[in-house]
């Protein structure tokens, strides 16, 4: 370290200064601009408290002069003591914290607090009251946080020593919500688009995270996991009657550890129709009079006519039963029918 100072009087520029540390002595001279300094290792001071300079100056006739002077000083090498307690967040899981979670940590120290940081964000030392040289910092996790939530305390004391603290985070920052993939739906139908009651819908998802509900058009289902793929669900649905028409949209929600959810949902592939066709026949008159005569006993078949209206379909069945006998004929073009029928 420099020693400095000044000298006055008849002193001349180069004069020796000799300095006396403890039993160590230093020189230097006078500088052109009467003062001087003259290096000390720092720890030979460290070992003393005071310095002596002395001078001798002589002038032209020769005479000569010694003046001297002590300087007293005192020597701190006692660096700040920094504890730092621990680390917890107010998540649910105090070793987590999500987006808007707070992440707290308590710490000692014996001299002034420069800085603090959780994880790299420079937070506020808060003294605890009725808690000496105790403090407590915290920061609220923001949505684009990630890595470490290491604590770094920083203190200095009056003479300047620092000491610098680090504590290795216990919490783990985790602001990504779950990802989660609805790969299809489809029913047992033989339409697999289509559904009636009692056919079931199935779906089939994958979720990053725990599965917290899924629904299919708004009914409640349970997710079972596919046995072999990690991450992997299927989720089902019974059609009841009152069902028809409704959606089949599929809602999958999940959640991870910190608590951060994601939903997603599925467009319906599936139509629900629980309503039966409904269609209406006729049945013409059997003979131009209705009134089967000899003649006609004794033809040929006669054909029994009719049509058919509502949901009744070209190619649909027609069954007619004359009494223990049963015929059968298809719907026309025209929505009529006519089955042969002996006479």
């Amino acid at each position: 370290l420099p020693v400095t100072g000044t000298v006055s009087g008849d002193a001349h520029v180069g004069d020796v200064i000799t300095l006396t540390v403890g039993t160590h002595t230093y020189t230097g001279t006078v500088a052109a601009d009467l003062t001087y300094s003259i290096d000390v290792p720092a720890d030979v001071l460290a070992g003393s408290s005071q310095v002596t300079a002395s001078i001798t100056t002589t002038d032209a006739a020769g005479n000569s002069s010694t003046a001297n002077s002590t300087h007293t000083f005192n020597t701190d090498l006692l660096a700040p003591t920094i504890t730092i307690n621990g680390e917890t967040s107010n998540n649910g899981v105090n070793s987590l914290a999500r987006a808007g979670d707070v992440i707290t940590t308590t710490f000692t120290s014996t001299d002034t607090v420069t800085s603090v940081t959780i994880g790299g964000h420079t937070v506020t030392a808060t003294p605890v009251i009725g808690q000496a040289n105790t403090y407590t910092a915290s920061y609220t996790v923001q949505t684009n946080d990630s890595g470490p939530t290491n604590v770094v305390v920083t203190s200095i004391d009056a003479a300047g020593n620092t000491a610098t603290e680090t504590f290795n985070g216990l919490v783990t920052i985790d602001t990504v919500a779950p990802t989660i993939t609805i790969n299809g739906e489809a029913s047992n139908n033989a339409t697999t688009t289509l559904a009636k009651a009692g056919d079931v819908i199935t779906t089939t998802f994958t979720s990053t995270d725990p599965v917290t509900s899924v629904t299919i058009g708004g009914h409640t289902v349970t997710a079972t996991p596919v046995i072999g793929q990690a991450n992997t669900y299927t989720a089902s649905y019974t059609v009841q009657t009152s069902d028809n028409a409704g959606s089949t949209n599929v809602v999958v929600r999940s959640t991870d550890a910190a608590g951060n959810t994601a939903t997603q949902t599925f467009n319906g592939l599936v139509t629900i129709d629980t309503v039966a066709p409904t269609a209406t026949i006729t049945v013409n008159d059997i003979t131009a009079d209705n009134l089967i005569n000899i003649n006609e006993f004794y033809g040929s078949d006669l054909p029994v006519t009719g049509t058919v209206s509502g949901d009744a379909h070209v190619g649909d069945v027609i069954t007619l039963t004359v009494g223990t006998h049963t015929y059968t004929g298809t719907v026309a073009a025209d929505l009529t029918y006519s089955i042969d029928v002996p006479a």
